[in-house]
């Protein structure tokens, strides 16, 4: 909870509500298999890789660390242990994202043709779907969590329930600089916390909507609208 809760609070704190932001634009999309495959792969690309070469790196550092230690130690048995220890723990970086993707393909049977509308604002993004969708496949489906620190992932806090009751929504507010906005061709992908990622299609919005969005989004928050 904590600042994270602040952060992506649903406003139901009992103090005075922020200043509603300006609507910049709106717009309601089918989710679609071959669009979230994109999208992902482009969050595992510019996150997850980037973060697992340096991982790699630590681990080729203790692999060879161990093996000198076993080529020069009169007893090689604790660096031995350390040898298998760093390798195991390279294993389990490499696997991490492999086994996250395998599971976001086998689920993306029951994401095809889920409805959302997605509101942008100057200071949040708000994701719903009709109230006939379960908040469940908002919360296991249009986010995909790759979950490669379980404490990073205990300690998220993304509010469900949103302003209308009738409506489950997420909202992001994008002053926390946690809060990356990535502009492609034909979707924005949200990413929060580098762990959370929102696929939304432009298909959604027309051509001055989304340039709208750029030209205000990518003032407000800096560096972290990657166009």
């Amino acid at each position: 909870m904590g600042i994270l809760n602040e952060m992506f609070g649903d406003g139901d704190s009992g103090q005075l509500a922020p200043p509603a932001g300006e609507l910049l634009a709106e717009g309601e999309y089918e989710s679609v298999s071959d669009e979230i495959l994109r999208g992902y792969k482009v969050y595992q690309k510019k996150y997850v890789f980037t973060s697992l070469i340096w991982k790699m790196l630590l681990v080729a550092l203790a692999v060879t660390s161990s093996v000198m230690m076993i080529m020069t130690s009169e007893d090689p048995m604790l660096p031995a242990i350390c040898l298998l220890i760093s390798i195991s723990v390279g294993i389990w970086f490499v696997s991490t994202p492999v086994s996250n993707r395998k599971k976001l393909m086998r689920g993306l049977d029951s994401m095809e043709g889920t409805k959302y509308k997605a509101e942008f604002f100057t200071d949040k993004i708000k994701i719903s779907t009709p109230i006939e969708e379960s908040v469940e496949t908002v919360q296991t489906v249009q986010i995909v969590q790759e979950k490669q620190e379980q404490t990073e992932q205990s300690e998220a806090d993304i509010a469900l329930g949103g302003e209308n009751e009738e409506i489950p929504a997420t909202v992001i507010h994008l002053d926390s600089p946690i809060v990356d906005l990535t502009d492609r061709e034909d979707m924005f992908i949200l990413v929060v916390k580098k762990a959370y990622v929102f696929i939304i299609p432009k298909r959604a919005f027309t051509e001055d909507e989304c340039q709208r969005i750029r030209d205000k989004l990518s003032a407000i928050m800096g560096i972290r609208y990657k166009a």
